[in-house]
Formats: structure tokens, C-alpha cells, sequence
């Protein structure tokens, strides 16, 4: 996902780490910090999470449209999966630039 934030990041396009666990918010950021991972960590719950995106499990990924609807939910495994995120992310960004 790194790779793919610097690739686009130019654009408009951000990653959010969001942490649902309460015992690891102390450890988040620096993690993060320490592995050179330009996410920008957030802290919510289970239950929101589950509410707003219907997440019931970690890690889970999802491209959200400027409104906040989930536009894909991708899953990047390798450089076949990474590649069609990366058509994914494009046409989310082309959508937001149309309007």
C-alpha cells in the first residue's frame, strides 16, 4: 500500500490506518513512524467501524469517495492485485476530478 500512496499521493490521495483495538493506540504511530509508512493513523471502534463500513474483522481495505461511500474493497496480495488496485484508485480519482 506504501508504494501505492507515493504513487499517488500527488493527486489527492491519501491512506487512513484506522486502529480498532484500545491496547495498541500507544504503539500505532510510532510503528508506523519507525517502518516509514506515510499513513495517517486514526482511532475509532469496533462498533463504528462495523456501522459506518460494515468491518468485522482487521486488516481490511477499502477506497472511499470524497463523500465517504466505499467505492472498492481492494485486496493487494501481490503485483497482479497491487496493479488492479492501481486502475481502482484511478478511476476513483478521475470520478472525483469530473465533479
Amino acid at each position: 500500500m506504501q508504494l501505492v500512496l507515493d504513487k499517488y499521493e500527488n493527486r489527492g490521495f491519501d491512506v487512513l490506518a484506522i486502529n480498532l483495538e484500545p491496547a495498541q493506540r500507544r504503539s500505532v504511530l510510532p510503528l508506523l513512524t519507525a517502518m516509514g509508512i506515510g499513513f495517517v493513523p486514526l482511532e475509532s471502534d469496533w462498533m463504528w467501524a462495523d456501522q459506518q463500513y460494515g468491518v468485522q474483522g482487521t486488516p481490511e481495505t477499502a477506497l472511499i469517495d470524497p463523500h465517504g461511500r466505499i467505492m472498492f474493497r481492494p485486496y493487494v496480495h501481490d503485483a497482479a492485485t497491487r496493479a488492479v488496485l492501481e486502475r481502482e484508485i484511478d478511476a476513483l480519482l478521475n470520478r472525483a476530478a469530473e465533479r
